[in-house]
């Protein structure tokens, strides 16, 4: 069995548990606004019929042009294009985001290119609602649409209304409107535009020769200001390999300087980093894609390379945007944060291939983010005889409590989890409860005795709920699962050679 491969030797768990014919998990889609983008797979489209390739011509401005020039109507919409082949089972929580390559004439002039995408003809309003309805056809929520450095004064006003025209819905704005002119024109116009902004970073943290930090961002920095002003913030680009502490350590900072503000309503965009958007009540911004093997050689992909193959981690995608169903994201300024004065540090030496950054080929690279993090809830507690995981927790406006426990990386050794025992006290949250990740022990107490109470568990990418009452640990008011319990449960519905970490969600009757 697929669950067996995934124990990685494991003893087998002795399981009563029983289906029950419930589904913990709503047929309606959160509403969220998250989206899988082209990007990452437009990079991945050069080079796939030839003898060999260089990964020099993949990096920098030569590698941006070849994926601006791979986006095309066949790639896109074709009989197996990426919007018929890919996530089939949660196109209807996501947006279908047009990166860079879509438009003609710029990077913001809304004119679908009429070469690359032939078979939409008209007026530019009649052509990007033809696009858009065929997204939809597919199964998908809305296209979405990629744009940088707006034109400003009534052009912007122009390029609103040509959106609302063809039911476009949401713009991802990757640099530009620095004084947000058109959340400006969004209002006076009312149309129903969202808007993503962000503050364009380096895809490494801080001095990453060191410690690879962040840094503090108070209230009235300008990421703040723009967090202030926007509907989503995204937390910008990062490596591959070190995706991780390099995402934690700026969502951190972000909340931080957002705690007590009420007024700020956006939602922070974590990108790819799927299972931290799930726990951390953030969206995503999806890159991942299940091609691979099509480019000779070593079969290079800047995007997603190294040991935690994420395109071989489809599944936690699905996991993730089913768990935004019970919880959905909340604004960056509903509640406040605690972070852990330990800070777990992981680092990597990158090689040809690994990066699109040229000058950190050969370079050990370290970043760093808080060992624990907390959103509205006390940090969870980590004890271990030597490493940690990284550790992270929420409660929801609705009482969902989620709580991530993920893998570490470093030169020589990459994507390998600690052996830790984790202790959350959930109080007197509701739940249901999401747990993503694996630990030696997991134990959620209570601020009451639960002796007595039905305990469901549901692999998230299933749609059947397990009794594992009788599987469980229960003492007084504690509920503990051993790593066992984890990925039996979290991983009941595990897709043919998925790599996925588990993914669950549990309820107490």
């Amino acid at each position: 069995m697929a669950l067996a491969a995934c124990a990685k030797g494991l003893p087998a768990l002795k399981s009563s548990a029983l289906k029950t014919s419930e589904n913990l998990i709503p047929e309606t889609p959160s509403g969220a606004p998250n989206y899988w983008c082209t990007w990452a797979v437009q990079n991945y489209m050069y080079g796939h019929h030839l003898k060999e390739i260089s990964p020099e011509i993949l990096e920098g401005d030569s590698g941006s042009r070849l994926a601006h020039n791979a986006m095309n109507e066949q790639v896109l919409l074709g009989k197996d294009g990426w919007a018929h082949a890919f996530f089939p089972r949660i196109r209807k929580d996501l947006y279908l985001m047009l990166d860079d390559g879509w438009e003609s004439g710029g990077t913001a002039t809304f004119e679908l290119d009429p070469a690359k995408f032939p078979s939409f003809a008209g007026p530019p309003a009649e052509r990007l609602a033809a696009l858009n309805k065929a997204v939809q056809a597919a199964g998908w929520r809305r296209a979405a649409l990629w744009c940088r450095n707006t034109p400003g004064g009534i052009k912007d006003e122009h390029l609103e209304i040509l959106s609302q025209q063809a039911d476009v819905r949401y713009w991802k704005i990757d640099i530009g409107d620095p004084e947000f002119h058109l959340v400006d024109v969004r209002r006076a116009d009312h149309t129903q535009l969202q808007f993503e902004h962000v503050h364009g970073e380096p895809p490494l943290n801080g001095d990453w020769r060191r410690d690879g930090r962040f840094g503090a961002q108070p209230r009235g920095s300008r990421r703040q200001q723009i967090l202030a002003r926007t509907d989503v913030y995204r937390t910008y680009d990062v490596t591959s390999i070190l995706s991780l502490p390099t995402t934690l350590d700026r969502l951190v900072e972000m909340l931080k300087g957002a705690q007590g503000q009420t007024e700020v309503n956006a939602l922070l965009n974590v990108e790819d980093e799927v299972y931290v958007a799930a726990v951390m009540g953030c969206t995503m911004g999806i890159l991942r894609h299940p091609l691979d093997g099509l480019r000779p050689g070593a079969d290079t992909d800047l995007f997603f390379n190294g040991p935690r193959q994420a395109k071989r981690r489809m599944d936690e995608v699905v996991r993730a945007l089913r768990w935004q169903r019970i919880a959905p994201p909340f604004a960056a300024g509903n509640g406040g944060v605690e972070v852990s004065r330990e800070v777990l540090t992981d680092s990597w030496t990158f090689e040809r291939g690994q990066t699109w950054e040229t000058d950190l080929v050969g370079q050990t690279v370290h970043q760093g983010a808080p060992a624990c993090i907390a959103r509205n809830i006390a940090l969870p507690r980590v004890t271990s005889s030597g490493e940690k995981p990284f550790v992270f927790a929420s409660r929801f406006p609705n009482g969902a409590v989620t709580i991530g426990v993920q893998e570490r990386t470093r030169s020589g050794r990459a994507w390998y989890m600690p052996q830790s025992n984790v202790e959350l006290h959930v109080g007197d949250a509701p739940g249901p409860y999401g747990i993503f990740g694996c630990c030696a022990t997991l134990s959620l107490v209570f601020d009451r005795p639960i002796a007595g109470k039905r305990i469901l568990a549901q692999d998230l990418t299933s749609d059947e709920a397990l009794d594992v009452t009788d599987d469980l640990r229960i003492d007084g008011s504690r509920l503990q699962l051993t790593e066992a319990n984890l990925r039996s449960f979290g991983l009941r519905s595990v897709s043919d050679g998925d790599l996925s970490s588990p993914g669950m969600v549990l309820t107490l009757r």
